[in-house]
């Protein structure tokens, strides 16, 4: 909660980029709202401003954790600010022994209210608060604040078992890029168990996104040995768990296998087969693992989850001497209702939750074999939600799991009030903040007639919203009669026509100046993208083109390299040719990296990562240069490793996928383009991406035609959801685009033998074009403008998007991502300089510099169609232009 105008006002539980968005929006307006998220390793964050000179605000933080006497509650008080006063009270059912306070102050207990209150001067923040219950009860039952009743049980740890003494041992050792910073604690953790085990056997597995190489290392059963050859990992690439279990199906069993990881599983989905092990214990000693996921695991294992971080290597090690609690039944009023029970292990509990009737009279619990039944309390439950939120945050880690839709994660984490990394805690500062947003108000903090009046606005807004999809597809039939009615030449006409429904702008000649020179520029790679294609058909090779300012002085020495990409013949006889004016930034990695290969790449690549790999755009940059050796496998990995960072967005994953198309992994690169439509739906940018990343896909892999059509059908209709949505209206302008693109998938399915369809029969037109332009960016808030200077003189750019000789401009997106397209029917001989220009931004980018792809087409539309597809990465604060290409059309052909 937050204090908004001297009341507090309660957090409400909103989809994570939908409370980010809302956030940005207020902070750009000059209001600064609440937001609290969870970081990786479990805090929350947020930010108050302003705190005026003698004034104060408020915040509060209401959180539920399990404790009990071996794992009291621990609030740490660490700071180097020393503030002139604090206050403590602590309330509920405690008493002096179980309270510890920072240094050498005791608190004023009130015995009535089983209240402390602690009133200090000058007290410093360098200790912590802990509360140890004296006792656990085996069952209690309490009432969630939603009105569910849960039972829960609590043991202690299981008895020792049978000393921990496998004969084999199968250590699997995450060597992802986040696995590395922690990797040490685990290893003297293992390397102890190994000298007091001696097993027969000892293997080592690394892994990453798939096995490492070597994929299996056989060990002296000794510790050291452990610590020397984990030692020679090099720490790379994402992890994906499900990739290591499938490819251990056909190894041979271990009694005991170890998964040292930090548990953020970045590739794939939770595995659904099991390892050959007799038990599998999951290890991991960093602050921000994902110990929801890695306790299912071990659970799913028959093994324990060891929190090295957490517990001490003793503590963790006298676990695998117990036996894992494993319950078998539990009935209620002799129902068996063990399937929704949620229960967790760890070094000082075993506890299990359900919900249940509040009539339930009876359990019967079965566990290690061991029955206990007996009478659930027949007087009310107690209101106190801590059960219940645990019990949700349980079964949130097991649904998405399973595979849960992200829609009923967080509408399970908005019931129990359980923050996830689906969601936020989000305070807004009047009522039409929560009525432009969509957000629910709070419990608290609103009066009746306030309520009331939210309710009829999202109503309103509601009615709106059906009005536009009802009108959409006639509105999209409008623009769609506008780009048609330009294809056949009325271009004159809407030069001085005023604008219909906003779509494209009333244009005016503007006087054009000579264009501007070219940037300066060193030696640029051509990297390449095999890709075949049926018929006449050539899709020409990926470019990768890394900018700078052309300001830099350093830099403007270096001469522009022109480099000839393709060239092709369109239908009026013209040849043509595309050139890429290449520069690269000035990166001192890049120029370390200048003109090596094999080892020597390497070593560069390793020895910079620490001083320069805090950002994606190191691992991007970088993978292009291994690429660019021909090196397909090192830049795969370098361009994974991106997604291990804790600043890795959907930003990030939609980069690192255009890359890994390029490098011809498109098995890698379509799930990541899947996961970020998952995370951000409500954005046109993601299904458009995916829809053009499946048909890339089909029209370059050796899929069999069943394959093939498959996927055709499946771009098509995600660039049909992007036509038939009504969206935002600042990605106004997507939607032409989108329908040009899904009209060439519907002619490429139809020459198929396979009838396709736009949303509308009167939005299927094939409009075949002599050059196409379409870019797009990597950060929302962010105003980009595609430029072109015609061989007239003239500038097609957003205050001129319709030109004499016919180019049409899409709409200007002002407000990130794109896109921005140019369309020419008929190019007239001459030189066409295409340039980016960047105009502005409202947001800081976590992944560094932002990233242009643009796609230079020829003869869009028709069998001898190329495409080029260059990536410019670069930052202004001088709002300066960049060209990307220039593209020659020679003239007609003598013959």
């Amino acid at each position: 909660g937050l204090d908004i105008n001297g009341t507090l006002r309660d957090g409400v539980i909103v989809e994570k980029k939908k409370a980010k968005r809302a956030f940005d929006e207020r902070i750009r307006r000059g209001v600064d709202p609440g937001l609290a998220e969870t970081t990786r390793d479990g805090a929350f964050t947020t930010r108050v401003f302003p705190i005026l000179p003698e004034q104060a605000r408020t915040v509060s933080v209401t959180f539920i954790t399990p404790v009990s006497d071996q794992e009291p509650y621990r609030l740490p008080l660490e700071s180097d600010l020393e503030p002139a006063q604090v206050e403590f009270t602590i309330t509920g059912d405690v008493s002096p022994g179980m309270v510890t306070l920072p240094g050498k102050f005791s608190p004023d207990w009130n015995d009535a209210g089983n209240e402390a209150h602690l009133l200090a001067n000058d007290l410093p923040l360098d200790g912590s608060i802990e509360i140890r219950p004296e006792t656990l009860p085996f069952l209690s039952v309490t009432r969630h604040e939603t009105g569910r009743t849960f039972a829960a049980f609590s043991l202690d740890p299981a008895d020792d078992k049978s000393r921990f003494d496998p004969n084999s041992i199968r250590v699997y050792w995450d060597t992802s890029l986040s696995a590395e910073a922690y990797a040490e604690d685990s290893l003297k953790f293992l390397s102890s168990v190994i000298d007091e085990v001696h097993p027969y056997s000892l293997q080592l597995v690394p892994f990453s996104h798939g096995l490492s190489a070597p994929n299996l290392i056989d060990l002296r059963p000794e510790g050291e040995e452990l610590e020397h050859f984990t030692g020679l990992l090099t720490y790379d690439s994402a992890t994906d768990i499900e990739a290591l279990y499938d490819s251990q199906t056909e190894a041979v069993r271990a009694d005991a296998c170890f998964i040292v990881t930090d548990g953020r599983f970045t590739l794939g989905k939770f595995p659904s087969t099991s390892l050959p092990c007799g038990e599998v214990h999951t290890v991991s000693a960093s602050p921000d693992a994902d110990t929801g996921v890695l306790a299912l695991l071990a659970k799913q294992g028959g093994g324990h989850f060891l929190n090295i971080h957490r517990t001490k290597p003793d503590m963790a090690a006298t676990q695998l001497d117990r036996q894992i609690r494993a319950p078998s039944r539990l009935l209620i009023d002799g129902r068996d209702v063990l399937s929704n029970a949620e229960w967790q292990e760890d070094a000082s509990a075993f506890r299990m939750i359900v919900p249940v009737d509040p009539s339930a009279r009876r359990y019967v619990l079965t566990v290690d074999g061991e029955t206990m039944q007996g009478d659930l309390p027949r007087l009310s439950a107690n209101r106190h939600s801590g059960a219940g939120a645990s019990w949700a945050a349980l079964g949130l880690v097991s649904e998405r799991a399973k595979g849960a839709s992200r829609e009923d994660l967080i509408e399970l984490s908005k019931a129990y009030s359980v923050v996830t990394d689906e969601t936020s805690l989000l305070v807004l500062e009047d009522l039409w903040d929560y009525v432009e947003n969509e957000i629910d108000l709070p419990d608290d903090g609103f009066s009746k007639a306030e309520r009331a009046e939210y309710a009829e606005a999202i109503a309103e807004k509601a009615e709106e919203r059906a009005e536009l999809e009802e009108e959409r597809l006639s509105q999209m039939e409008r623009y769609w009669d506008q780009q048609l009615a330009w294809y056949n030449g009325e271009w004159e006409h809407f030069r001085t026509e005023e604008p219909s429904d906003g779509m494209i702008a009333p244009s005016v000649m503007a006087e054009t100046a000579a264009p501007p020179p070219p940037p300066p520029s060193a030696p640029g790679n051509d990297q390449s993208m095999p890709m075949s294609q049926g018929g006449d058909r050539t899709l020409q090779r990926s470019v990768v083109v890394s900018s700078q300012d052309i300001g830099d002085e350093e830099a403007s020495e270096e001469v522009a390299e022109q480099i000839v990409v393709t060239s092709s013949r369109s239908d009026n006889n013209a040849t043509s040719q595309i050139s890429i004016a290449a520069w690269s930034p000035d990166r001192p990695y890049l120029k370390a990296a200048e003109g090596l290969c094999g080892k020597e790449l390497a070593d560069v690549y390793l020895g910079q990562r620490g001083e320069h790999g805090e950002l994606p755009s190191y691992y991007l940059e970088m993978a292009d240069v291994f690429a660019a050796c021909g090196e397909t496998d090192n830049a795969v990995r370098v361009a994974l490793s991106a997604l291990e960072l804790p600043i890795a967005n959907d930003d990030t994953l939609t980069a690192v996928s255009m890359r890994l198309m390029r490098y011809g992994e498109p098995d890698k690169a379509i799930p990541l383009l899947r996961t970020v439509v998952r995370n951000d739906p409500t954005r046109p940018q993601p299904w458009r991406d995916l829809g053009l990343a499946l048909y890339r896909y089909a029209e370059t892999s050796d899929a069999s035609a069943g394959e093939r059509v498959a996927r055709l059908e499946e771009a098509l209709s995600l660039l049909n959801h992007v036509i038939e949505t009504p969206w935002d209206g600042k990605y106004d302008g997507i939607e032409v685009v989108a329908m040009m693109e899904a009209n060439r998938i519907r002619q490429t399915l139809e020459t198929e033998g396979v009838a396709a369809s736009l949303p509308s029969e009167k939005l299927n037109s094939n409009v075949p074009v002599d050059l196409r332009i379409v870019v797009n960016w990597n950060v929302d808030e962010t105003d980009m403008d595609l430029w072109v200077d015609e061989p007239t003189g003239e500038r097609a750019m957003y205050s001129n998007p319709l030109t004499r000789i016919g180019g049409r401009l899409s709409n200007d997106m002002t407000e990130g991502y794109g896109p921005e397209e140019y369309l020419l029917k008929d190019a007239e001989p001459g030189t066409y300089e295409i340039y980016m220009d960047y105009y502005g931004s409202d947001i800081i980018n976590p992944n560094g510099a932002v990233a242009i792809q643009a796609e230079i087409w020829r003869n869009w539309g028709s069998d001898t169609e190329t495409v080029r597809y260059v990536d410019l990465e670069f930052t202004d604060d001088e709002e300066s232009e960049y060209m990307i290409a220039t593209v020659v059309i020679e003239g007609e052909d003598a013959e």
